[in-house]
């Protein structure tokens, strides 16, 4: 095994740790608190589809590519946007072109909340690096932002607008699936 595999391995591992790890950032106590602050039955997975359809516009999404986003079928992605309706997030939509088509768009509330949820993880995070110098954060960003731009280039998503990377799934703590 080269060294340049043995740090590929480091890395994913400190990787999956920020995702899974209990205290990672995206870990199920910080998870706790960052859903704390979204509206009443939002779940991870609801979190997911307001940040996707914030991401998509425009046009907003179809169910069709909720269902995409969320690996599952279209019946799981119509109960997701359900909820999401039922909460006054998100609205159907006929889509402009092709009458037939119902397309999902944030409401005033939906983009508020989304905004709030936005400011939230920022907190978090800044607790998170509190004692960080400045220049460490800069410096982290920086590498972050590499990273995402060489996974766009090197592993694309199929049908994704060019530059948008992999996808929005993974923004936020616990938004990974439904937990």
């Amino acid at each position: 095994m080269s060294d340049r595999d043995e740090e590929l391995r480091g890395l994913d591992a400190v990787l999956q740790e920020l995702r899974h790890a209990r205290y990672g950032l995206y870990g199920p106590l910080v998870r706790e608190r960052f859903l704390g602050g979204l509206p009443a039955g939002v779940a991870p997975t609801g979190y997911r589809v307001l940040r996707f359809v914030e991401a998509s516009t425009p046009p907003p999404p179809t169910v069709s590519d909720i269902a995409a986003l969320l690996l599952s079928d279209r019946a799981r992605a119509v109960r997701v946007v359900d909820r999401l309706v039922a909460a006054g997030l998100v609205t159907r939509v006929r889509d402009t072109v092709d009458r037939r088509i119902r397309r999902v768009a944030l409401t005033g509330t939906g983009r508020r909340h989304v905004a709030l949820a936005a400011a939230r993880r920022t907190r978090l995070l800044g607790e998170a690096i509190a004692d960080w110098p400045d220049e460490d954060l800069a410096r982290l960003t920086d590498y972050l932002e590499r990273l995402n731009a060489s996974v766009a280039r090197h592993l694309p998503v199929p049908g994704a607008p060019e530059g948008t990377g992999v996808s929005e799934a993974s923004d936020a703590p616990g938004v990974s699936g439904d937990r």
